[in-house]
């Protein structure tokens, strides 16, 4: 199965998936002068930006698009959910800009 986003001014607080599944790829872009970062949970809801710790956290550098495949499948037990921030810390609730991401994840 293939999610596609294409951010809003937002976190983009977002739940691809509830139940159990193996992600296979993940592409991302970022068109913003500075790096963002793409945060994965393991959760079956969209979480809690700022509260919620994440599974994995995934720089975007700046004007770049990143290309992560998973060829064995990244599981997640919950389910599927991310957000698009401005920083990495655990506490970070910085909202990226419209139109400045897309996300792709291809999952099973």
């Amino acid at each position: 199965t293939q999610y596609f986003l294409l951010s809003a001014a937002t976190t983009n607080s977002t739940s691809v998936k509830a139940g159990p599944c193996n992600v296979y790829n993940i592409i991302v872009s970022n068109i913003n002068a500075a790096a963002r970062y793409l945060k994965l949970y393991d959760l079956a809801a969209a979480p809690t930006v700022g509260t919620t710790v994440a599974s994995m956290v995934i720089l975007i550098p700046a004007a770049s698009i990143v290309n992560i495949p998973f060829p064995v499948g990244l599981a997640f037990v919950t389910g599927i959910a991310f957000s698009l921030n401005t920083g990495a810390a655990a506490a970070d609730m910085g909202a990226v800009s419209a139109a400045e991401h897309f996300v792709n994840i291809a999952y099973k």
